[in-house]
């Protein structure tokens, strides 16, 4: 698999920049009892309503893993997932089969490094240039959801974000499926071993072996988690309740 050439993000910055966006939807109410931390505003849903959600973060620059796609269509299933800007730009069909497939878009800034080594006017240039970058893709403004690059987040940030009316979400279990050493055997395990009430399991459809791994590993997690009485429903659909 080999790595999208980012040498061209200002060219595809500028070629997707005029298209005028729909007004962006509101976010989806917190309930009191979603939890957070210092540099989120959630990194867990709802518990008492033996909901689960998947993370899928999509900006690595490898092979987009679309069978992963296929998989939840087959499940029924709609999850969240949240694309860089620098993707969206490049490859904005992308982006619109994953709309298309009815998962919520958020966005993932809009490239590296990470927020937290950022001033505060390259972390608010990052977070609107994500969203214009997605939303330019869609056609209309993308949900009103981030995750940081890295899963990089502070007070600093989360302020930011929220000024620019951004919900921003951590993940509760990691897949390590960013890892080049990542397996499937070792995905599954990381999430099904790491799996409560209420938890958000960090995925993506574009890392190294998200082809192979992650796809391979996401009917097993399904079923299993499933089987014990699991329920996989959008991060947005776990802040707000049962």
């Amino acid at each position: 698999m080999c790595a999208l050439d980012r040498r061209t993000l200002l060219r595809g910055a500028a070629a997707f920049g005029g298209l005028a966006l729909a007004p962006a939807l509101g976010a989806t109410p917190l309930a009191p009892t979603a939890r957070a931390d210092d540099g989120y505003d959630l990194t867990a849903g709802v518990a008492g309503c033996g909901n689960v959600s998947f993370m899928f973060n999509v900006g690595s620059g490898f092979e987009p893993a679309y069978g992963i796609l296929d998989t939840l269509s087959a499940y029924g299933l709609s999850q969240s997932m949240f694309v860089m800007g620098w993707l969206a730009d490049q490859i904005p069909g992308l982006v619109q089969a994953i709309a298309s497939y009815g998962h919520p878009v958020g966005t993932h800034g809009y490239n590296p490094p990470e927020l937290t080594l950022r001033s505060d006017d390259d972390i608010s240039w990052d977070i609107q240039s994500g969203i214009n970058a997605v939303g330019n893709a869609l056609g209309y403004y993308p949900s009103p959801w981030l995750t940081p690059f890295a899963s990089a987040s502070d007070w600093r940030v989360r302020s930011i974000a929220n000024a620019l009316g951004q919900v921003i979400v951590g993940w509760s279990v990691t897949s390590g499926d960013w890892s080049p050493d990542a397996t499937a055997d070792a995905i599954y395990n990381r999430i099904v071993g790491g799996a409560f009430d209420g938890a958000i399991f960090e995925v993506h459809l574009d890392s190294q072996n998200s082809t192979w791994a992650t796809a391979t590993a996401l009917p097993w997690i399904i079923d299993d988690l499933t089987a014990q009485g699991y329920r996989f429903v959008t991060i947005q659909q776990a802040a707000g309740g049962c």
